[in-house]
């Protein structure tokens, strides 16, 4: 795979490694100038992030349950056409990982989905344990059948509702408590917005980490 493969608003991951540590940030492809991809900017307290020489960091790009990866890549800000961006040179050709599907977010709070039958909708609360770009486990001490269709509300920073249909694909019994179960869903259709809901939980669970980073 090669830059020129690359398409816009694609979710990607920049690894980072420091310290026999591994922290994983998600951004998005925004555009390309000749060998590098310019990426969504990450911030910390209102401030672009910095990754200094001393950073270990790789750049993953799933796709189709492949995983592409340029390895010890230099990330630097910059300004392109009054817009800021975290800019990757990216010469040659990726390096294909032995790794299945999409990046999960783990969630493990309170959530809801909704089904709907010919003559009602039903509301349900869950808790959401994960989700991807592709799909989402959640715990329900309700009966789902497999093959069934649920639709997930989630909040977006706006204030504006996103919801994501999404098929049941597995169901098992929750190990840790007798009473519930275990969905595992796939999303029937790609939403724009899942990204920059991800990209925003993932970024916030990183703060910390992130700050230690900066720091030094």
């Amino acid at each position: 795979m090669r830059l020129t493969d690359f398409e816009m608003a694609h979710s990607v991951e920049l690894e980072i490694l420091h310290d026999g540590r591994k922290t994983t940030l998600l951004t998005s492809v925004e555009g390309m100038i000749k060998n590098s991809v310019l990426l969504t900017p990450i911030h910390l307290d209102g401030k672009i992030v910095g990754f200094p020489a001393y950073l270990t960091v790789n750049l993953l790009y799933p796709e189709e349950g492949q995983v592409f990866c340029w390895s010890n890549i230099t990330v630097k800000a910059v300004r392109y056409r009054g817009n800021i961006y975290h800019s990757v040179e990216l010469p040659g050709n990726a390096i294909v990982l032995n790794r299945r599907g999409a990046y999960r977010v783990y969630i493990g709070e309170t959530r809801f989905i909704y089904h709907r039958t010919n003559t009602d909708t039903k509301l349900y609360e869950i808790i959401l344990r994960d989700i991807s770009e592709t799909g989402m486990c959640y715990m329900s001490k309700d009966h789902f059948e497999v093959g069934r269709t649920v639709h997930l509300q989630l909040r977006l920073t706006n204030g504006h509702e996103l919801i994501l249909r999404a098929k049941i694909l597995w169901k098992r019994e929750n190990p840790n408590r007798s009473t519930t179960f275990l969905y595992g869903c796939k999303f029937t259709e790609k939403s724009k917005f899942l990204s920059s809901y991800l990209m925003n939980i993932q970024q916030e669970q990183q703060r910390r980490k992130l700050g230690l980073i900066n720091k030094r």
